[in-house]
């Protein structure tokens, strides 16, 4: 679902807290650029400062501006981390309530970039050729994902191949989804340089070898009927970890199709998580609103034991057509900058925020999962930001497809992907904001004295004494 339009914005919409900043209102369309010397009123409530009225709230800043240059101009201090609203106002009339955001040092430093750490592709078991899914993913407004095929490295690098040389918005993280012979238990690897699959599947009696010897090293507290699991497993997470990867726990209520059971019981699975070895944990993932109930149920019971795991949310997608699971299961990874080793190194720290969406009949609803400040800050962006993101980056995605059927130019996807890097360089105060030209308020004066001009009519009425002019 993407944003209703909005007649103005405000730039930055993420700012430093307690420190004064410039901020600056912008018409989203030529019809609504302030008309020089108009004053308004922006109303600004700290949405979390102490209010002891309900039905009249006395604690707000009052600001007067004077429109210059076709914009609003003007300087505060927005205290503690937390969302403002701006009610902009002229003559008693409210226009619009726009918001924005202020955190603290640490967090001001990272952007957040919307992601995917569990998908497939034709190559492996699922329905879609990889440089399409890529697309499908940007179309969706996602800024990274991993295609992680079941014990396939290489489906990856065919996206690398088919936009080399193409500056597109979209990071494709490293990735394949590891099945160490002869156990059940999955181990998604992310971001390691190269495939732990092809080790085992090319050097079988290596692959014996080293597996034994992990065996061999298990502490003596693992039960007999788990050792050969979960020695395994711990060699897999050691070859991800040697390769320069994340090790991630995924679906762990995810059921057996043949027999319904878990394909890992949940004894085998509270050892595995309590390793300390798992770089993250699947919170949500393809397993259905039931599983993933029961996954965040089994995170609160290992976080009240002390167990501290960083946690994701992946869509495990392998068709995009009537799947419940993508767009609706990601990550918000609050990172450095939008490349692999800046998104691992945010799963490592914990910087992430699983999102589950749903939708009814009226709008897209969305629960966070993480410390109350992850999921408020994330609550904020998913409102006030990726939908805008989405809107721009929904033409990349759909002229990355082309591109790789051949039917669109590489600088379409260049043109949408820049006009996506602007917008996030705006939003976070990375870049000024974009002001009106003297053309363009020379265009609309000439329009706006012809509307002053003409008939003054209103709706069907020829005449009318009624006729109000928005500006």
């Amino acid at each position: 679902m993407l944003p209703a339009p909005e007649n103005y914005s405000v730039w930055p919409s993420v700012i430093p807290a307690d420190t004064k900043v410039t901020m600056t209102v912008t018409a989203n369309e030529k019809a609504f650029l302030f008309a020089h010397g108009a004053v308004y009123q922006l109303k600004i409530i700290h949405v979390s400062a102490d209010e002891d009225s309900y039905y009249h709230p006395a604690k707000f800043d009052l600001l007067t501006v004077e429109a210059r240059d076709g914009v609003l101009r003007f300087e505060h201090v927005f205290p503690g981390e937390m969302e403002h609203l701006i009610i902009l106002s002229r003559d008693g009339q409210e226009v619009q309530t726009m918001a924005v955001y202020s955190l603290y040092e640490d967090w001001y430093a990272l952007t957040p970039y919307k992601g995917d750490f569990h998908a497939h592709s034709f190559r492996s078991d699922g329905r879609r050729d990889p440089a399409a899914l890529a697309g499908h993913y940007r179309e969706q407004g996602y800024d990274f994902f991993a295609l992680t095929d079941h014990n396939r490295f290489y489906p990856g690098e065919e996206i690398d191949e088919t936009f080399a040389g193409v500056r597109t918005g979209l990071t494709r993280v490293p990735g394949e989804e590891v099945h160490a012979p002869s156990i059940s238990v999955h181990v998604v690897h992310v971001g390691g340089k190269k495939s732990v699959a092809e080790f085992y599947l090319n050097n079988r009696e290596a692959y014996e070898k080293e597996a034994e010897a992990c065996l061999a090293a298990l502490p003596a507290h693992i039960p007999p009927e788990y050792r050969e699991r979960y020695g395994k497993t711990m060699w897999a997470v050691d070859k991800i970890h040697e390769a320069g990867g994340l090790a991630i726990f995924p679906h762990p209520y995810w059921q057996v199709e043949s027999t319904r059971m878990y394909n890992v019981d949940l004894p085998l699975t509270h050892l595995l998580l309590r390793s300390g070895k798992f770089d993250a944990y699947e919170l949500l993932g393809g397993m259905g609103q039931a599983g993933n109930n029961l996954s965040l149920a089994m995170w609160n019971d290992l976080r009240a034991q002390g167990v501290q795991l960083p946690v994701v949310g992946s869509s495990d997608v392998h068709g995009v057509k009537e799947c419940g699971f993508f767009p609706n299961l990601f990550t918000i990874c609050l990172a450095a900058a939008n490349e692999t080793g800046a998104i691992l190194e945010a799963v490592k720290q914990g910087h992430t925020i699983p999102v589950e969406a749903t939708d009814d009949e009226y709008r897209r609803h969305y629960r966070c999962y993480g410390t109350l400040r992850q999921t408020v800050y994330g609550q904020f962006l998913l409102k006030r930001y990726f939908p805008g993101l989405q809107r721009l980056a929904q033409g990349e995605g759909v002229a990355m497809r082309a591109y790789a059927m051949e039917a669109a130019p590489a600088a379409l996807i260049e043109a949408h992907a820049a006009m996506a890097e602007d917008f996030r360089l705006r939003f976070f105060g990375r870049r000024e904001a974009r002001l009106p030209s003297a053309a363009m308020l020379a265009w609309e004066e000439k329009w706006r004295e012809a509307q002053r001009n003409g008939p003054r009519t209103k709706g069907s009425a020829a005449y009318s004494k009624e006729i109000r002019y928005q500006i």
